[in-house]
């Protein structure tokens, strides 16, 4: 795909190089991808360490792939299949809050387990993150009680 097939509605205004960074940060350059529901930049964080790279929203759970320096640090593809999760919650609950600490908005994915890992999306799109993993979540949830 090259740059002047990508669609840029609503990205009018931009200049050309922040529309560049904007269709790299939400994946546009990408072209579809088949199973993949959203993808998108972001940070993903377990306790103290925290990786950047590409995260895919699928029909079963998320997929996430770690940037190239990423990988020469050490960090590996991460699956979070929807049956290890025990809820989705946005931290700070509503926005403009603030986190104690100064921490960055996120979203907090709670685990089984008792664990939990934090998903910091890049730019301004936590909200449409949160909104489409929860009704993907949701989907799965009616999916997997009807077929028990």
């Amino acid at each position: 795909m090259h740059v002047r097939d990508w669609d840029w509605t609503g990205d009018a205004d931009r200049p050309d190089w922040e529309r560049l960074l904007v269709g790299l940060r939400d994946g546009a350059f990408l072209g579809l991808e088949p199973g993949v529901r959203k993808r998108g930049l972001v940070s993903v964080n377990v306790g103290w360490l925290a990786r950047g790279g590409l995260l895919r929203l699928r029909a079963d759970g998320l997929e996430f792939a770690p940037n190239p320096l990423e990988r020469l640090l050490g960090a590996r593809r991460r699956s979070i299949p929807f049956d290890v999760l025990s809820g989705i919650e946005r931290r700070p609950r509503r926005p403009g809050e603030v986190l104690p600490g100064g921490e960055r908005e996120r979203i907090r994915l709670h685990l089984e387990s008792g664990g939990h890992v934090d998903v910091l999306p890049a730019g301004d799109g936590l909200d449409a993150w949160l909104d489409a993993i929860r009704a993907e979540y949701a989907l799965w949830r009616r999916r997997a009680t009807a077929a028990a």
